[in-house]
């Protein structure tokens, strides 16, 4: 009687990260998703600081503020159900302190204060923006960095790609689209927050999505050449906008260019490898039939 086969080597490779999964999750140590917290306090930090530097003395609300907002508001969205479906193959989500959720009623009202400081007030100085950056980034940004220092070195997880399933591919590429069509006509008022609205009302859909084109599931996919082409691109959005805020160096031209270099590039990552499927139990398994 021949012997049984072995286990081959890409189910040996799942039973490894499905055990490495129970072993962190029963540490209470999801060391991963303090990073993707630590990333995402970054990005809310960044909006923090561009958003008061608009309603400064200096940032000239008025003048491009209106417009600038449409470059802050979809990334900062969009990252928010995205590092949420990441979370949940990081380990889960770390529970927010009554501390947290005090903090965060308290920037609440900060920004209403410089609203209507700006708005009331004429204005205030600049270097405020800087405040609520480095305040911002302390406050949301402490909890991931104790749980990064409390926890030990992580041991080396086997990772195996996958290409994205269709779902998630084709959400990745209207990712890259809107935010190339909210650059190229960020001149444009009407046309650029008729863009940001319709991508607000897709991005309502495909958050409450459970098939692989919902927000949630291709941040579950996403591996690293999505995350950091989905990176660059806010930061690069972000740095349009203070830049068009604080200078006059940003043109039509100029904008509709990062557009579609953003546009092109969140394109090419649908097409490479993510992470595998290694327990999401979300619907839609046309991800599974495309292997």
């Amino acid at each position: 009687m021949e012997s049984k086969p072995g286990m081959p080597n890409a189910e040996a490779v799942m039973a490894l990260r499905v055990a490495e999964d129970v072993r962190e999750r029963a540490s209470g140590v999801p060391r991963r998703h303090a990073v993707m917290q630590l990333l995402y306090a970054v990005l809310v930090s960044a909006y923090m600081g561009v958003f008061v530097y608009t309603g400064s003395a200096e940032g000239d609300a008025d003048r491009s503020g209106g417009t600038t907002m449409a470059l802050l508001l979809p990334p900062l969205v969009l990252s928010s159900a995205l590092v949420e479906g990441a979370a949940q193959r990081f380990g889960g989500r770390l529970r927010a302190a009554r501390r947290y959720w005090m903090a965060a009623v308290a920037f609440g009202v900060m920004l209403v204060i410089f609203l209507l400081w700006s708005v009331i007030g004429g204005g205030y100085p600049w270097w405020l923006s800087l405040v609520s950056l480095f305040a911002t980034l302390v406050v949301f940004g402490a909890r991931p960095v104790g749980v990064l220092l409390r926890g030990g070195a992580e041991a080396a997880r086997a990772t195996l790609s996958a290409p994205l399933p269709r779902g998630s591919r084709v959400t990745t590429v209207v990712i890259g689209l809107v935010f190339g069509a909210i650059c190229a006509t960020l001149f444009l008022p009407v046309a650029v927050w008729g863009t940001v609205m319709a991508s607000m009302v897709l991005m309502l859909i495909s958050a409450g999505a459970t098939s692989t084109w919902g927000l949630r599931s291709t941040g579950w996919y996403w591996g690293t050449p999505q995350w950091c082409a989905f990176g660059i691109s806010t930061g690069a959005m972000f740095l349009l906008a203070a830049l068009t805020i604080a200078t006059e160096l940003i043109s039509p031209v100029v904008s509709a260019s990062v557009g579609a270099v953003i546009a092109a590039s969140l394109a090419v990552t649908a097409f490479l490898p993510g992470r595998g499927d290694d327990g999401h139990d979300g619907e839609g398994a046309d991800g599974a039939s495309e292997a």
